[in-house]
């Protein structure tokens, strides 16, 4: 059995550790993702990432139910016995193969829906990545369970490489989409084959009385809402590929991507710190709360200056990362800016559904959200991607507030305390980014892109000078500075392990 008692004590360390070595391997991911991402956009057409783009966009919805929410069982429990984690490991295998069948048996149908004969071979190409997906799943949420984020990072670095380098590869050779299909197959099988080297954890035969049937019902909760949360984030880009066009669609999904990839660098690092940790807190509502919201002040104090910076320099950005021939992608890039701010917190409420137990209620949640911004993309939907982009991020803008204020109901944390850690990052965040595009509109007439270090200094003093001068901002900034403190020393503790099985 995992015993993870001891864990209380030394939760700040472990947690700190983790941090520090997730936060290390996501910067060296962001550069990975940064770089493949140039050398792709350079040698593919907008129009391959849009065939690709949609074919994923519409397979998403069959392939999110290959984990059945059970990584979060393993992760979440208190307590797991060898036993349950080897039966939930047959269980993600069978869902992904019966995932993996049913997507290459519903090609036909995809191909139709889109009028395109490319996405039925696509679809039936990447069926057979499901089942290499579902084979690391629990490998995975062990050394989550373990707090190994290091290890962790490390493989995904790894893995992304090898994936990146087939795909610049292949596109080289004049593969064109297929290149982004290879791409998710060798940054698959790389992941699974190090995943399970690193775990070092065999699954035992499944056994029908082991108690997995709460945790079953647990991850049958997680996959209702990632479903309809899929559906949030995707419905947009099938919208756009089967409406408006492929060409469309590429812009759009690389504007999406790139935005939001420096805000996922932070949240999905820390957010797999915070889980665990969280989880275990779960029985000590004061220090789960002051856990929280220190987390939540670091995701945004780190999340929102880097959103606003990008949107004031958007077009520098897109012609230095992408290349001059993506820039009609500056007007959807920006009118996804305000998703984007608001994205820099979207796990708060995930943090305290998954961490409860609570996922029953974040699907009831998801029941309500889903179909709201659907319909805004509908109505977005006539003024092409522009006009989707603009409706996703009026829609996020006026249901964050309220699905917070739903989901703190009941828990040990509160929406006035959650303004009170988010107030001053946004503040600093956005008059920062005037203060630059006044820079720009009033004072550098001559400005080029090359000029975009110049711009993130002044951004970046900008945004910390505000700190010092707002209420509270220099008790704010020392604490960072504690926990920044910690990682940078994180090398010289020594740690236990935070658990291992019997």
């Amino acid at each position: 059995m995992f015993d993870m008692q001891h864990v209380h004590r030394d939760l700040r360390r472990h947690s700190v550790r983790g941090a520090a070595a997730t936060l290390l391997s996501q910067a060296g991911l962001f550069c990975i993702q940064v770089v493949g991402m140039a050398v792709l956009a350079r040698l593919l057409l907008p129009a391959d990432f849009g065939v690709f783009g949609k074919t994923v966009a519409l397979t998403g919805f069959i392939t999110v139910l290959s984990s059945g929410g059970l990584s979060l069982a393993t992760v979440q429990r208190a307590e797991i016995t060898h036993e349950q984690v080897s039966t939930l490991f047959w269980l993600n295998l069978a869902l992904g193969l019966a995932i993996g069948a049913a997507l290459a048996a519903l090609g036909p149908a995809m191909a139709w829906f889109y009028r395109d004969p490319r996405v039925l071979w696509l679809v039936v190409a990447l069926a057979g990545s499901v089942v290499v997906d579902s084979l690391a799943i629990q490998h995975t949420a062990l050394m989550q369970r373990q707090m190994r984020f290091g290890t962790i990072g490390s493989l995904n670095v790894t893995a992304r490489i090898v994936g990146f380098v087939a795909a610049i590869w292949s596109a080289w050779m004049g593969a064109g989409y297929w290149a982004l299909a290879i791409q998710v197959y060798g940054t698959g099988v790389t992941r699974l084959a190090l995943t399970v080297w690193s775990c070092r954890w065999l699954p035992s035969l499944p056994r029908r009385k082991s108690g997995v049937r709460p945790m079953v019902a647990l991850g049958a909760n997680q996959t209702g809402f990632s479903i309809l949360n899929f559906a949030n984030r995707n419905m947009d880009n099938i919208l756009i590929g089967r409406y408006v066009s492929d060409i469309a669609l590429g812009f759009y999904s690389q504007a999406y991507r790139l935005l939001l990839l420096p805000v996922q660098q932070i949240n999905t690092p820390i957010s797999s710190v915070v889980m665990p940790a969280l989880s275990r807190l779960q029985d000590q509502p004061e220090r789960f709360a002051r856990f929280y919201y220190r987390a939540l002040g670091t995701i945004t104090f780190l999340g929102m200056p880097v959103v606003g910076f990008l949107l004031v320099d958007a077009r520098a950005i897109i012609e230095i990362v992408l290349g001059p021939k993506w820039l009609p992608v500056v007007p959807i890039f920006q009118a996804l800016g305000i998703a984007a701010f608001f994205g820099t917190f979207n796990v708060a409420g995930g943090w305290v559904y998954s961490s409860l137990g609570r996922t029953d209620r974040q699907l009831r949640q998801q029941l309500v959200v889903s179909p709201v911004t659907i319909l805004a993309f509908f109505a977005g939907l006539p003024w092409g991607a522009l006009g989707v982009a603009l409706s996703y991020s009026v829609t996020r803008a006026l249901i964050s507030w309220p699905t917070l204020a739903y989901c703190y109901r009941g828990t040990p944390v509160n929406t006035g305390t959650t303004f009170a850690t988010l107030v001053r990052p946004a503040v600093a965040a956005i008059t920062a980014g005037l203060v630059l595009w006044a820079m720009h509109r009033f004072v550098w007439t001559g400005w080029q892109a090359s000029w975009v270090l110049v711009d993130m200094a002044l951004y970046g003093a900008t945004y910390m000078a505000l700190w010092f001068v707002m209420p509270g901002g220099r008790e704010r900034l020392r604490q960072f500075r504690e926990i920044a403190d910690e990682l940078k020393n994180r090398g010289k503790r020594k740690t236990d392990a935070v658990a291992s099985p019997d």
